[in-house]
């Protein structure tokens, strides 16, 4: 009875001072208690009063310091409440639980309850209207201070043995409990360049500090270089802890490559585009172009073939050489003939010497006096190098025969360029023709008597047609055995 009366004294004071307060006695608790124990209160069927989180849904970021509300409409006038608050204590903390504003304008008795952020729970929390009074109209309960550990997931936010009093009885009561979601984080991911870049986990979202594995993939022809944006450096694979949104930006750079040309021979290439380095996929056109008295022959290296001009595609560092082959004849010239004096078919006595110069701009390989016999056959000789592009060919036995004759030199170079003078005709009189008119006439009788007698060198002279050195009549006889003949054909 002691606590009552005090209770009362209380109560008229604040009437007195107008003022509104609020009551957390353990004495007047218990008091209260021991009589709502003493007249048990009753359930009214009325419409049912809600109750309920507020926002029923939230999504918070890890880390982030935030208030749920237990707000209350009521179905019919009311007076008091008590419950308890379950949440999961391995995504959140509570911090602290605070009077709501539904019971305004009134003198009340709350009790925050007791926070157990080992078990999830905060129990005992109540409020009431001390003294006269009854509210009708919406407003919070209590307002939750929460904060989100640096996880993520969904905690419902649980109502538990909830009850709402008016004056004399429970009231009916729906309960609807709410969730905290503690957001998932996207990863965002940039290509500059050519390639990809796959994710380990591959998720749309991750959960608080899930790490992500990125591996960059260049297309062909790129290279990876670097990783900007929430990510820095070059490693590869690299990754990354989700604390928050992330975004990436996996940057490759398009490789170049070197296109070397080598010549052989003389002459030069051109490349449509002319550029030190190239990039992947490149075409770039090759143009071989001759020096003087060259010409292109063929591609080798990372091209083959003759085409010309022609392209390459830039794939990798590539080499080509260009070869151009001497396409300039050797030049003869000074083409000159010595023979023995008297010409004679005599091999022992008769020779003719035929020589020339033959110039080349690389080198000589081969100099060839190509003979045509009065037979109609080809004698083809080679001729002696003397030095300084000098060439001879002498001979006693290849123009031994009597008759007309034809030759020709011909030159070639070490790249099997050729080149043939002009034919030359040359006439080899016989020994019994002696005045050279192709026939063996009287005269050339004449013109042995006119020496008959005289003595020389064996092959002195024409008019010693049988070569003793003594013109006689045997000499006469010789030629008289080809009278009327003629070797002029």
């Amino acid at each position: 009875m002691i606590n009552i009366i005090m209770f009362q004294e209380m109560e008229e004071m604040e009437k007195r001072e107008g003022k509104k307060r609020v009551i957390v006695l353990p004495t007047v608790f218990v008091v209260i208690f021991f009589l709502l124990g003493v007249v048990p209160l009753q359930v009214t069927a009325d419409n049912p009063t809600q109750v309920y989180v507020s926002p029923i849904n939230k999504t918070v970021s890890a880390g982030q310091t935030f208030t749920m509300t237990i707000a209350c409409t009521p179905g019919q006038s009311i007076k008091s409440y008590e419950c308890r608050v379950l949440f999961n204590p391995t995504l959140l903390i509570a911090n602290s639980v605070s009077e709501g504003n539904i019971f305004n304008g009134y003198t009340t008795f709350f009790n925050a309850g007791t926070i157990n952020n080992t078990a999830g729970t905060i129990i005992d929390i109540y409020g009431l209207i001390v003294g006269a009074g009854l509210v009708s109209a919406p407003g919070s309960l209590v307002t939750i201070s929460f904060t989100a550990k640096l996880v993520s997931g969904t905690s419902t936010i649980g109502l538990s043995k909830v009850g709402v009093t008016n004056d004399t009885a429970y009231v009916p009561i729906t309960v609807t409990n709410g969730t905290v979601t503690l957001r998932e984080y996207t990863l965002s991911v940039t290509i500059d360049g050519s390639g990809s870049v796959t994710k380990n986990p591959s998720q749309a979202t991750y959960p608080y500090g899930t790490v992500v594995q990125l591996t960059a993939i260049a297309n062909t022809g790129w290279t990876f270089s670097s990783w900007t944006g929430n990510l820095s450096g070059s490693t590869n694979p690299t990754s990354i802890t989700m604390n928050g949104n992330k975004s990436v930006i996996a940057h490759f750079t398009q490789n170049q490559y070197t296109l070397t040309i080598t010549l052989d021979g003389s002459g030069s290439v051109t490349k449509n585009p002319n550029q030190a380095t190239y990039s992947y996929g490149q075409v770039v056109t090759l143009t071989a172009v001759p020096g003087t008295g060259f010409m292109f022959s063929s591609w080798t290296g990372d091209l083959t073939g003759t085409l010309n001009p022609t392209t390459i595609t830039m794939n990798g560092n590539k080499a080509v050489t260009a070869h151009f082959q001497d396409s300039t004849p050797p030049q003869i010239s000074g083409i000159t003939r010595t023979t023995s004096n008297p010409l004679d078919t005599n091999p022992t006595y008769g020779w003719i010497n035929v020589s020339c110069t033959v110039t080349d701009n690389i080198a000589v390989s081969q100099v060839t006096l190509r003979i045509h016999t009065p037979g109609g056959s080809w004698n083809n000789v080679s001729m002696v190098a003397k030095g300084s592009g000098q060439y001879y060919y002498r001979s006693t036995t290849a123009f031994s025969a009597a008759g007309n004759y034809s030759y020709s030199i011909q030159a070639i170079d070490t790249n099997s360029n050729a080149n043939s003078s002009s034919n030359i005709l040359f006439s080899m009189p016989a020994n019994w023709d002696i005045n050279i008119d192709g026939m063996c006439a009287i005269f050339d009788f004449v013109l042995i008597s006119n020496h008959y007698g005289q003595t020389g060198t064996n092959g002195w002279m024409r008019e010693d047609a049988d070569n003793n050195g003594i013109i006689q009549v045997l000499d006469l006889v010789y030629v008289s055995n080809h009278y009327g003949e003629s070797w002029w054909g």
